[in-house]
């Protein structure tokens, strides 16, 4: 063991052992206003206040984090092919899929954008479409 690695265990352990010292009282919240991060991962999403968003904006919002870099087989935003396959299953079937997730969650529901209302992840599903030319616009 180094003297980096040293020095990293006994901080770990200091700070381990002081934590265990101080306890939030019994039926206190750990930290004021939430019972910890369990509340937090499980407290019910937010809705958006605002007007609706664009297929663009949502896309640029959550969309191209998976779909910028092909992320687990998300088709590019400009790929043709990928998105001509896609669209030859249906509109609804698309927006089903983004909406409710798809193929065990590597397409997460609602693209990972909990506050996004149904019309604006319809909305983000038709920008891909049209940017990639596998649907014409209207």
């Amino acid at each position: 063991m180094n003297i980096d690695q040293a020095i990293g265990a006994v901080l770990l352990a200091a700070a381990v052992v002081g934590s265990a010292g101080a306890p939030a009282a019994a039926g206190q919240p750990a930290v004021e206003g939430t019972q910890g991060y369990r509340d937090e991962i499980y407290r019910p999403t937010e809705p958006r206040k605002g007007k609706p968003r664009s297929g663009r904006q949502v896309y640029e919002y959550r969309c191209k984090a998976c779909h910028a870099k092909s992320t687990q087989g998300a088709p590019l935003p400009d790929d043709d092919i990928e998105w001509g396959r896609r669209a030859r299953q249906g509109i609804s079937v698309l927006v089903k899929h983004a909406i409710e997730g798809y193929n065990q969650q590597l397409m997460p529901p609602r693209g990972g954008c909990a506050n996004c209302s149904d019309a604006e992840v319809r909305a983000a599903v038709m920008y891909m479409l049209r940017r990639s030319g596998a649907l014409r616009s209207r």
